[in-house]
């Protein structure tokens, strides 16, 4: 138990605080630099899972083409039909609706106007006949 007790004076104190604070930025300093060179490490595994990654999927997607395709092909060709089919059984039901109830479709409406037109035409040339017998 013969410790040696040291005489401290306010040089030794100086030196000593001076000492523990170069200590302490050495330290700082040491963490600084292994955390960048963990981050750096950290960095190129990323890019390298990254590019790892990109290749399996260019791989997978290529090696299944044709399955990704149909999947794809598929609802939209079904999408398609049925749109038609709908568009179909809508303009049957809503012209039977529309005959049912006695208002013309559109076919009619033309088929209507064509009629008067050449009505009309018709009693333009009786018109300028009978205005051309008049004046005689």
């Amino acid at each position: 138990m013969a410790d040696k007790i040291e005489i401290v004076n306010e040089k030794n104190m100086t030196d000593k605080v001076i000492d523990l604070g170069r200590e302490g930025m050495y330290m700082g300093l040491g963490v600084v630099s292994l955390v960048q060179e963990s981050v750096e490490k950290l960095v190129e595994l990323g890019k390298e899972y990254r590019h790892n990654l990109v290749e399996r999927g260019e791989k997978l997607a290529l090696e299944n083409k044709g399955k990704v395709e149909e999947l794809v092909e598929m609802p939209q060709d079904m999408a398609k039909d049925t749109y038609k089919r709908a568009n179909e059984m809508f303009d049957k039901y809503s012209e039977q609706v529309l005959t049912r109830v006695h208002i013309p479709t559109s076919g009619n409406i033309d088929t209507m106007t064509k009629k008067v037109n050449a009505v009309d035409r018709k009693l333009d040339k009786m018109i300028k006949e009978t205005a051309a017998a008049e004046k005689i």
